[in-house]
């Protein structure tokens, strides 16, 4: 079984390669086989790090017809919100990572009762584990929304941040699974079946495909990308609707 480090070295090969490899219609089916295997070395990598600890998320126990998770970096507010939105009282202090653990609270609107998370603070590299990482965006996985907070002195640059600590973590934000049916054979290679004319060339979909099955049947209903592709195949994203609030 590979080391933890042999992975994180693979990993680091093939994010050069598809830095250095200019993207054009020849190499589309090179790089789309080389971002699938990257997805999946990723996912390895993740796996590993589970198993020494750490990694599986806060325990939360949803209630009420809906949760709602507020998230964004330390210090934008996201604790005097949970308190206006459900009275619920927590620590409060102009400095970073105030909240250390996920403080839920109910709020009542219009008969319905919805569950608030106050998620701590997302910093750069959560991802990868860095400041609880894993543990806070493991809980964004199953909510019906995310609340995003951000500063809006710098709106730009932390929501960007946010997305991509989300989008690596394998959480698409007000994205749909694509329409894609994978049928797994015996025999007989790759097939591909369309609904839709595709920007990327069967042979980028069967080389992406081929990292996951040796033989299937693919029936593609709607137009997607490499990613989109990738992430049907992977099976473990996490489609979560999202809003932006920028907290004076």
């Amino acid at each position: 079984m590979k080391s933890i480090s042999d992975i994180e070295k693979q990993i680091k090969q093939i994010e050069e390669e598809i830095l250095n490899t200019q993207y054009n219609k020849a190499t589309e089916h090179h790089i789309g086989k080389l971002k699938a295997k990257l997805a999946q070395l990723r996912e390895l990598l993740e796996r590993g790090k589970s198993r020494k600890g750490g990694g599986k998320g806060f325990l939360i126990k949803k209630s009420g017809d809906a949760t709602v998770a507020i998230l964004g970096f330390p210090n934008v507010g996201k604790s005097t919100l949970l308190k206006e939105l459900t009275g619920v009282e927590t620590k409060v202090a102009d400095y970073d990572f105030t909240t250390i653990k996920v403080i839920p609270g109910m709020m009542r609107y219009n008969g319905a009762s919805i569950q608030i998370l106050d998620l701590p603070g997302i910093i750069r590299g959560a991802s990868v584990g860095r400041g609880r990482g894993r543990e806070i965006l493991s809980a964004i996985r199953n909510v019906d929304l995310a609340l995003i907070m951000i500063d809006p002195n710098d709106i730009p640059s932390q929501l960007d941040e946010i997305i991509k600590e989300l989008y690596a973590a394998g959480i698409r934000l007000n994205e749909k699974p694509p329409d894609i049916k994978i049928v797994p054979k015996s025999e007989g290679g790759i097939n591909i079946s369309k609904t839709v004319n595709l920007k990327i060339s069967d042979r980028t979909v069967k080389a992406i495909v081929s990292e996951y099955y040796i033989n299937a049947d693919v029936i593609i209903k709607e137009e997607v990308t490499e990613d989109q592709l990738i992430d049907y195949l992977a099976k473990n994203r996490a489609y979560v609707k999202a809003i932006v609030a920028a907290n004076k």
